[in-house]
C-alpha cells in the first residue's frame, strides 16, 4: 500500500508539472490593409492578441486600396493599439502585369492607383512610420535569417511573395508555410467568384504572381471563398466584443457600431479572419488535398483558381495543397472573440 501511495503521489506531482511552453510561430503579415472594419484589420486584431504568434513584421501591397493607403492605415492601427514596436514595410504598388480596366476602376479595390493616401480616421499616425527598407528585401532577408521557421500569412494579392521568389531563388524552399486567403474552387461547394463570376478578388488582382506562388512548392494552406462563406459575423458577436473596453474593441465599436445600429441583421463575411485563426488552431477548419492552379489567359476566366482532386489535361503544373472547405464556426468565433477582447501588452 505504501508503494501504491508513493506511485500515486509521484503521478500527481508529474501531472501538476507545468507544460513546456512551445515557442511562438514566427510570422509575416502580408496585407492589402485597410482600416477597420475591413477584414485585414479584423484579422490583425486577432494576430496582435495571440501569444502563439511572433509577428516579425507587416508588409503592405496594393489590393483593396492602394499600397499607400494600406501603409497609412496599418501605421495608424498599430499606433492606436499601442503596438508601434512592430515594423511595417512598403511593398508592391501594383501587380506584375495586370492593368486595370475601366470596369476595375468602377468596381471594388484601388490596386490600380498609386495616389497619395487620404488620412485614416483620426488622422495620420504621428508616432509610427514605415521602415526605410522595402517589403521585398525584408521578406528575403527574414526568411534567409530563419530558414524553415517563418510562416507568411498572405491576405492580399501575392505580388510581394512572388517578387521575393524572383529576387532570391532560395526563398521558396526556406519558407516554412504559406497561409493564403484567396481563390474560389468551383469543384467544391460555394466556389463561385466574388469579383468576376469565377475569380476571387485577391487572386484576380495579380493572377501572374499568384500562379508563380501556387506553383512554388512552398507548403500552402489555401483559405478560399468556399470556407469564408461559412463564417458570418453577427451583431451577437459584435456585442460581445464591444462589451469589453480595450484599444482594439474601441476601434471596432467606432467603426462598426453605426452599421449594426442601422442594420442589426447584417452578417459580413469573415475572409481574412479565417486565415488568421488558422495559424493558431488549424483543427477548426476542414481541408482537402487538391491540385490548384491559376488561369492567366486573357478572357472571362482570367484570375480564376482551378482545383481538382487529381491532375487534369492542361493542369500538369498545378500543385497539391491543403484547401479549406468548412469550419467549426462556434469554436472558431469563440476563439476569435476571446483573442480580440483580450487585454493587450
Amino acid at each position: 500500500m505504501k508503494r501504491l501511495a508513493a506511485c500515486v503521489a509521484l503521478l500527481a506531482l508529474l501531472g501538476a508539472a507545468p507544460a513546456v511552453a512551445q515557442p511562438a510561430q514566427k510570422i509575416i503579415f502580408d496585407t492589402d490593409f485597410a482600416f477597420a472594419p475591413q477584414d485585414d484589420a479584423m484579422a490583425l486584431f486577432f494576430v496582435l492578441n495571440s501569444p502563439e504568434l511572433e509577428l516579425l513584421g507587416i508588409t503592405t501591397v496594393a489590393g483593396n486600396k492602394s499600397m499607400n493607403v494600406a501603409t497609412a492605415d496599418v501605421l495608424k492601427t498599430l499606433e492606436l493599439t499601442n503596438r508601434t514596436e512592430i515594423p511595417v514595410y512598403r511593398g508592391a504598388a501594383g501587380p506584375w502585369m495586370h492593368e486595370g480596366t475601366e470596369w476595375d476602376r468602377k468596381g471594388h479595390g484601388g490596386w490600380w492607383s498609386n495616389d497619395p493616401a487620404p488620412a485614416p480616421p483620426g488622422g495620420f499616425a504621428t508616432r509610427k512610420t514605415a521602415e526605410p527598407r522595402g517589403a521585398i528585401d525584408f521578406l528575403v532577408e527574414t526568411v534567409a535569417k530563419y530558414p524553415g521557421q517563418v510562416t507568411i500569412l498572405a491576405i492580399g494579392p501575392l505580388t510581394n511573395v512572388a517578387m521575393a521568389m524572383r529576387m532570391d531563388t532560395t526563398f521558396a524552399r526556406n519558407v516554412k508555410q504559406l497561409v493564403i486567403m484567396g481563390g474560389a474552387v468551383a469543384a467544391l461547394p460555394d466556389g463561385g467568384g466574388n469579383h468576376t463570376p469565377n475569380a476571387e478578388f485577391n487572386i484576380y488582382v495579380d493572377p501572374e504572381a499568384a500562379q508563380v506562388v501556387l506553383r512554388s512548392g512552398i507548403p500552402i494552406v489555401l483559405s478560399p471563398l468556399n470556407v469564408s462563406r461559412k463564417a458570418r459575423f453577427t451583431k451577437e458577436w459584435y456585442d460581445r466584443i464591444v462589451a469589453v473596453d480595450t484599444p482594439i474593441t474601441r476601434i471596432i465599436k467606432e467603426r462598426m457600431g453605426q452599421g449594426f445600429a442601422q442594420r442589426p441583421g447584417r452578417t459580413p463575411l469573415m475572409y481574412d479572419q479565417v486565415a488568421a485563426v488558422t495559424l493558431v488552431d488549424p483543427t477548426l477548419m476542414k481541408t482537402v488535398e487538391y491540385y490548384v492552379d491559376v488561369d492567366v489567359n486573357p478572357g472571362p476566366s482570367y484570375g480564376t483558381t482551378v482545383g481538382a482532386a487529381q491532375p487534369w489535361p492542361g493542369g500538369e503544373r498545378a500543385t497539391k495543397m491543403l484547401v479549406q472547405t468548412d469550419l467549426d464556426f462556434e469554436r472558431f468565433i469563440t476563439l476569435y472573440v476571446e483573442r480580440v477582447t483580450r487585454q493587450g501588452k
